[in-house]
């Protein structure tokens, strides 16, 4: 199957513009990894649904700890200049290539590329964009736990007929949906909101349960140390402090383990 250019560029425009619904100016700015992984979970979602075929046509490869495309990474550029995005340079603590930081808020033109989407897209990538925005820690995370990228191994061609399978408990799966599309200022006012009727409901059963104040600071004594020594000689020998290597076979990759089954 071959890329689809355009289609591309539409996620990746689609996409910045969402987070420039944020009402934080720091939360709309998106880098090209952002863009890219948004890019897969596009294809993910439309996968779903579709009998494992991709939106964008884009071959995604598992490079290192997620999946990878040059054709998706070619194009953040030239997507994001048509459109117009405020584009910044930062320069790398780390001796690499610079960082970019791109952010574009404009409600009318993110309503025009949203109805060029299929919604199964348009909906899930939204919250999604909303709940993870440039924390790449938690959205690296998220597309890794991903059912073809728990199927594939480093270098391989990520195979997104493994989307199927869990594509009837997407909409079970998420019932907060409607919650996670709207902007985080927003999202914090209701859980204020919600946590204000908690503890009015909870000041009952509070008032009944007898609260013990932590030891701030604990007594490290000689009784302390001698328990402590007691323990460690209780193993039958004391820690070593030396360096060891683990050495895994690469059948770790399709492992049940790693897809969090149970092994017996």
């Amino acid at each position: 199957m071959v890329a689809n250019t355009q289609k591309i560029d539409l996620v990746i425009q689609y996409a910045l513009l969402v987070a420039g619904e944020e009402d934080d100016y720091f939360d709309q700015q998106l880098g090209p990894i952002h863009l890219i992984k948004y890019v897969y979970l596009a294809d993910l979602f439309y996968a779903s649904r579709n009998k494992g075929e991709t939106f964008t046509g884009v071959d995604w490869q598992f490079y290192n700890f997620g999946p990878w495309s040059q054709a998706v990474h070619s194009r953040v550029n030239p997507a994001l200049k048509t459109i117009m995005a405020n584009k910044q340079t930062f320069e790398s603590d780390y001796g690499e290539s610079d960082w970019e930081r791109w952010n574009l808020r404009d409600k009318y033109l993110l309503n025009d590329k949203r109805q060029l989407l299929p919604p199964t897209i348009s909906s899930q990538l939204q919250r999604d964009i909303h709940k993870y925005l440039k924390d790449l820690p938690s959205l690296l995370d998220h597309v890794y736990r991903t059912e073809p990228m728990l199927n594939a191994a480093p270098g391989e061609t990520i195979n997104f007929s493994f989307a199927c399978e869990k594509s009837n408990t997407v909409d079970a799966t998420s019932g907060d949906l409607k919650m996670q599309t709207i902007s985080k200022k927003k999202q914090k006012i209701f859980k204020n909101k919600m946590s204000v009727l908690r503890k009015e409901f909870q000041k009952g059963k509070d008032a009944e349960s007898k609260l013990y104040t932590p030891v701030e600071n604990p007594r490290h004594d000689e009784i302390y140390f001698q328990g402590i020594q007691w323990l460690e000689e209780s193993t039958g020998e004391a820690f070593s402090n030396k360096s060891i290597t683990a050495n895994f076979s690469s059948t770790v990759w399709k492992s049940k383990t790693r897809k969090g089954e149970d092994v017996s």
